[in-house]
């Protein structure tokens, strides 16, 4: 046997050893396995025939037959492994077989008895394994067809069901492979329910689930790509919760690898190259950036000519290729042509044909600016309202179509279909904020989309309907503070007539207002969501009653109207569209339009927060700007407004005479004006204090809960007064101490004061129910990122805050005045501004119907002057009734003689309430 054929058998020998016990670790290797094993087999048997039998050298055979016995054993163990994980009885597997096929059939076909037949198979299988092996691997199956299911039908109890499973199955045992497919699926259910339901806690356990998926998978294995694609969903949905644009670049990176990864192992993803498109196209959009649009135009391109249209994937593919080739600008008719290929390649009525509707009506309005069209303008609305319309799609994709749709109407002066599209957007916005959230996942929900309201009332009012437009600004803001006064609406009439109705509206109103019970964390959501599913099918029930038709419900026009009889309510609205001063009177509701902007607005708040910040609000000398800004909101918001809403009192009443009561309804970034405070101060000229008596709900809804909140009534002289004249951290307040005696010394009953150490939280909570005024004067602290947990700042303020929540959470009916000498207790962060959640908001939901509250941070000496002024006026007119009017003869007092020249003392408190 010569040289050469010892060194080509030797050859085929290790070839036939390196390919035949190759595994997933070598993807060459693996991918090519049995025609290497071949080869290398045939070179070394072929080697042996270069000469006679017995003239091999002896270690010939051995490397040969070493060769192959390292073949066997590998594949011997190989074959044990998936015996132990897959091998089990002969109708186990032919369940797993069936419903691996039912699926199969599913997305080729659309066939939705296939997909149930599939989950149904998939459950038989778990039964049949449960404590096998195989058991973590058919747990990762169902949980994939439950998801599947619920992606298709949007029956949130497929989601909750995969969710529960993924969670009961995650610590059982399993080879590496089959948990980490069990943790990825899970991670996909998780931020599936966070992206709509907006539960933050589910975003966090996906990251987590799908980052411990990926750690248990070498980078070569056939399931990386998958899991690194599902941790690029994952954190795609964290960029869009927090807007970080590192977690986009996260998403873009890891889905790059799994590409690669595939790429490796001689196979594309098609479902990730279309996702790379996705990404390309978003970040492209966000940075303004050209060779992303471009890499996403031609990755589209790419993945599009791979594939064929029976694929599951083309419909998709056209989209996303639609939208990255839109996004470049250049191609209008492309774009448009794809979005329409898209729609027409999807089954009707799948969720995803909302967003294809959504891309095509922006294709097209695209095509009509380019060159106008009305077709194809009336195409393009009809594309927005069958997405904001859609039976099965997602809440968030729904209001983004009703948005785009109100913006193409309005943006086409088709003012009443603007209108219409965002009555539809805003009866989908209590769906966002659901209860079974945690209360900062609420208020994050609302905050996403806020504006809308102010934004439907600026169409309403171009169309010509003011009415429309108070009712739109009722309905689209305030909607967590709506849902809580909607719970404690007063049922004496439902009582007196459908007892039985009431007794069960109080039961659920009971479970509502009452902790979760001790349950584990995703039982406790189900019950939530249950006590909420309960309560609004007893609503409906009611409101089919006659008479009962508004019970609960934020007020109508009719209602409004009649809510004016003391004085009239005027909503101010400021948006690029047009600002507007909508006024309601007993017989009609009027608007006029403003000539402010929200750059305007913005501006003027500033300089005033520049005017009153702590250390200049007592400087005389500094205070310039704010008289003009003070002067500027006269001119060009309340002056307009009080044309429309007093129009036969534009003179000051004469001396002695009583002034008009007026109640303000700011939106946006006026709420941070004091309105009450407008006028030319400085040269003599109009101000609002010589010509009317301004009060401020955050809606009108919550002044009539305040009207008429009932309960058994508290001894109306009993007071609490709770001062905290040094808190850790924070500058001292020595008078403090002195606005509690004079609460104590002017009180007509009963005091209780708190101070210092004895100012605690569970020491005020425990005193608020007992009497009929509250008195607080210490620091607060708002938070602008969740508001509910703003709070006052109590001796043991940094172990248990007292917040917003946990006043908003009492039931104090009965009580009447909380006066608030702390500063900053009307404010709320500027995403937050439509939901008014801050403490003067807080105490009206627990039972005070007239608050007075401090707008920014006053001098320690200034805010003692003002209470001392205000207790000798409640002596004067103890009637609680005369509160607002109090607050009103203060404010002049303290600019008239106390302090007229620093406009940010005498005009910092305000009146909340009837």
């Amino acid at each position: 046997m010569s040289q050469w054929a010892q060194a080509l058998g030797a050859l085929g020998a290790l070839v036939m050893g390196l390919f035949g016990a190759a595994n997933w670790r070598f993807p060459f290797l693996e991918r090519y396995g049995v025609i290497g094993f071949g080869f290398g087999m045939l070179t070394w048997v072929c080697a042996r025939f270069d000469g006679p039998a017995g003239e091999q050298p002896g270690w010939y055979d051995t490397l040969g037959s070493s060769a192959m016995l390292l073949v066997g054993v590998s594949r011997l163990i190989r074959s044990s492994r998936h015996r132990d994980s897959s091998a089990f009885g002969d109708d186990d597997h032919l369940l797993a077989a069936e419903a691996d096929m039912l699926l199969r059939f599913y997305f080729k076909q659309d066939a939705l008895p296939a997909l149930d037949k599939a989950v149904d198979t998939y459950r038989d299988a778990v039964r049949h394994t449960d404590g096998a092996p195989p058991d973590v691997r058919d747990h990762a199956h169902l949980l994939k067809a439950l998801r599947i299911r619920y992606e298709r039908l949007r029956n949130r109890a497929d989601l909750d069901e995969a969710v529960e499973l993924g969670y009961a199955a995650r610590t059982r045992r399993g080879t590496r492979s089959h948990r980490a497919l069990l943790l990825t699926e899970l991670s996909t259910a998780l931020r599936l329910r966070h992206d709509h339901t907006g539960a933050s806690e589910d975003l966090a356990q996906a990251r987590d689930c799908g980052e411990a998926a990926v750690a248990l998978l070498h980078p070569r294995h056939l399931l990386f790509p998958l899991c690194g694609s599902r941790l690029s969903h994952v954190l795609f949905s964290s960029y869009e919760h927090t807007g970080d644009p590192r977690r986009l670049d996260d998403a873009l990176g890891r889905l790059r690898r799994g590409l690669d990864s595939a790429a490796r192992r001689g196979y594309a993803r098609t479902a990730d190259e279309i996702r790379l498109c996705f990404l390309l196209t978003e970040r492209g959009r966000r940075t303004g950036s050209a060779g992303d649009l471009a890499e996403a135009a031609a990755t589209g391109d790419r993945t599009l000519a791979r594939i064929t249209p029976k694929d599951p994937l083309y419909a998709s593919c056209l989209h996303h290729l639609s939208v990255a080739v839109r996004a470049t600008g250049t191609r209008p008719e492309k774009a448009e042509d794809l979005a329409r290929r898209a729609l027409l390649s999807m089954t009707d009525g799948a969720p995803e044909q909302a967003r294809a509707q959504l891309n095509h009506a922006l294709a097209l309005y695209d095509l009509h600016g380019a060159r106008a069209d009305p077709g194809r303008l009336d195409h393009a609305l009809s594309r927005a309202r069958s997405a904001t319309l859609h039976p099965t799609a997602d809440v968030p994709t729904r209001l983004r179509a009703g948005l785009v749709w109100s913006d193409i109407a309005a943006a086409e002066r088709r003012d009443a279909e603007a209108v219409e599209a965002f009555e539809s957007v805003i009866g989908l916005l209590p769906q966002l904020a659901s209860q079974e959230l945690s209360r900062a996942d609420q208020e994050e929900q609302s905050a996403r989309w806020a504006g809308v309201a102010v934004a439907a009332a600026t169409s309403a009012v171009a169309a010509g309907e003011p009415a429309k437009a108070a009712v739109l600004l009722e309905l689209g803001r305030g909607v967590l503070l709506s849902r809580t006064l909607a719970l404690r609406t007063d049922t004496t009439a439902l009582r007196a007539a459908h007892p039985r109705l009431a007794a069960e509206l109080d039961d659920v109103r009971g479970d509502l207002t009452s902790p979760a019970p001790d349950l584990a964390p995703e039982a406790q959501r189900s019950v939530r969501r249950e006590r909420e599913a309960r309560w609004e099918r007893l609503l409906r029930e009611i409101r089919r009653l006659p008479g009962f038709e508004d019970f609960a419900r934020p007020p109508t026009a009719d209602r409004l109207r009649a809510l004016s009889a003391d004085g009239p309510l005027i909503y101010l609205t400021v948006t690029a569209r047009g600002s507007a001063a909508i006024a309601v009177t007993p017989d009609e509701i009027r608007a006029v339009p403003l000539r402010v902007t929200p750059e305007e607005v913005e501006e003027r708040a500033r300089v005033l927060r520049s005017c009153f910040a702590l250390e200049r609000v007592g400087d005389h000398r500094a205070q310039g700007p704010a008289f003009d800004v003070l002067g500027w909101m006269w001119d060009e918001l309340v002056a307009p407004a009080l044309s429309a809403a007093l129009p036969a009192r534009s003179a000051p009443p004469p001396p002695g005479g009583c002034p008009p009561r007026v109640w303000w309804v700011p939106t946006g970034p006026l709420v941070e004006l004091p309105l009450h405070a407008a006028g030319h101060h400085r040269d003599g000229g109009p101000v609002l204090l010589d010509r009317a008596v301004s009060s401020y709900t955050p809606t009108a809804h919550a002044l009539a809960a305040a009207r008429g909140r009932s309960g058994p009534a508290l001894p109306g002289g009993s007071r609490l007064a709770v001062a905290v004249p040094a808190a850790e951290g924070h500058p001292p307040l020595p008078k403090a101490t002195g606005e509690a005696e004079l609460v104590a010394r002017t009180a007509p009953g009963a005091v209780s004061v708190l101070t210092g150490a004895d100012a605690t939280r569970d020491r005020v909570l425990a005193e608020l129910p007992r009497h009929a005024w509250a008195h607080f004067a210490c620091h607060a602290v708002p938070d602008p990122a969740t508001p509910s947990h703003s709070r006052l700042l109590l001796d043991d303020h940094q172990d248990a805050p007292l917040t917003v929540a946990d006043i908003s959470a009492l039931d104090l009916r009965g009580s009447r005045l909380a006066y608030l000498s702390a500063c900053e207790t009307s404010v709320t962060g500027p995403r937050h501004r439509d939901e008014a959640i801050h403490f003067a908001s807080a105490f009206q939901l627990a039972g005070f119907p007239h608050v007075i509250s401090t707008l920014w941070q006053v001098p320690d000496v200034g805010a003692y002057g003002l209470a001392k002024a205000m207790y000798d006026k409640f002596e004067a007119a103890p009637d609680d009734e005369e509160v607002a009017r109090a607050v009103h003869a203060v404010t002049r007092l303290a600019r008239a003689e106390m302090c007229p020249k620093l406009p940010g003392v005498w005009s910092a408190l305000a009146h909340v309430g009837p």
